[in-house]
């Protein structure tokens, strides 16, 4: 099987694997389904949990079922196998380049990913072409702030849920639904 038929590996993260990461795993599958391209999430935190109680029922309001999901702890060999990863903050870039110093290029907040796709006059990009777009000039520096962050909900009202449900949606459809 070739490059190009090999279904590609997004690897969303977040600090736990609890809200925001699978949120984004589950929202994306739904959406986008896994024909052309696998979704998974993991987290720095050893946790095994699940998602918090406010959050599968947000999800379920969608059609989705959270209450399966188990914390997974991010390790050398997931970062090594995901084709590109997707962070809900701009420390955990910092985080997955400490991990996997190699592959400090495909890692990349989602935030920052929906930006740089915005600005892409084509409909349609692969992921080399986003992370070119991406590295091209990069500042590691960028990271050090909240601005590429997704605010998370845990531990705090069902409101704060669906908010970063919200916005997690509108930055995976913005970024999966572009890339080819």
């Amino acid at each position: 099987m070739t490059d190009r038929q090999r279904r590609r590996r997004i690897l969303f993260i977040c600090t736990a694997n609890i809200c925001r990461s699978p949120t984004a795993e589950l929202l994306a599958r739904h959406r986008f389904g896994e024909s052309a391209m696998l979704f998974r999430s993991a987290g720095f935190l050893e946790v095994a949990d699940g998602c918090p109680a406010e959050l599968v029922e947000v999800l379920a309001g969608r059609g989705i079922d959270a209450g399966v999901h188990r914390s997974y702890r991010l390790d050398t060999a997931s970062v090594d196998a995901a084709d590109m990863l997707l962070t809900m903050e701009g420390s955990h870039v910092q985080k997955a380049t400490m991990l996997a110093p190699d592959e400090f290029t495909k890692i990349v907040p989602l935030k920052e990913a929906a930006a740089v796709l915005e600005r892409r006059p084509e409909p349609a990009v692969s992921i080399e072409d986003l992370l070119a777009a991406v590295n091209r000039d990069r500042d590691p520096l960028q990271y050090l702030g909240s601005r590429w962050d997704v605010d998370d909900p845990y531990g705090r009202r069902a409101k704060a849920y669906r908010r970063a449900v919200d916005e997690i949606d509108d930055l995976v459809t913005a970024v999966i639904g572009k890339l080819r």
